[in-house]
């Protein structure tokens, strides 16, 4: 049986790495909510887990392979979990399949990003691989939204 303190001890935020992630999210939200601003967009909008997303990918000007992505989430989940039963091992190469196509999606829509603040791949690499400083970078630096409203134009 689970006491109380067993229950305390496995919540997120009690391990070094939920702690992390905590911290990633609000450096992530404070770097996005200046690059909505820039854009155009209202900077609430990067606080809210999955909207943000989407608004970035509407600021990459890509904003239907935000649902593509999804899908493939969606489905890279899904088949992961019922390829975790040893009769259907084969639902686990459709889920690294999905999950690739995901991963691809979203570096796609990082250089979109790079692109729309007008910089170009080695910025994009930046995005995909350190990307909370490089969202702070492009959030905070001298940086114009190269489409359509900006406030800062």
């Amino acid at each position: 049986m689970f006491g109380m303190s067993d229950i305390f001890t496995s919540l997120p935020w009690n391990s070094y790495y939920g702690w992390a992630g905590v911290i990633w999210y609000v450096v992530l939200a404070i770097g996005l909510y200046s690059i909505f601003t820039k854009a155009g967009e209202d900077g609430w909008k990067a606080i809210i887990p999955v909207y943000n997303l989407y608004i970035c990918f509407k600021i990459s000007r890509c904003p239907q392979y935000f649902w593509v992505w999804g899908i493939c989430t969606l489905v890279s989940m899904l088949c992961g979990w019922i390829g975790s039963f040893w009769i259907f091992f084969l639902f686990n190469i459709l889920g690294w399949i999905a999950g690739v196509a995901a991963a691809v999606l979203l570096a796609t829509m990082w250089y979109q990003m790079s692109v729309a603040f007008g910089h170009g791949m080695p910025f994009a690499l930046g995005l995909i691989f350190l990307n909370p400083i490089f969202i702070l970078i492009l959030g905070y630096g001298g940086d114009r939204y190269r489409y359509g409203f900006s406030r800062w134009n």
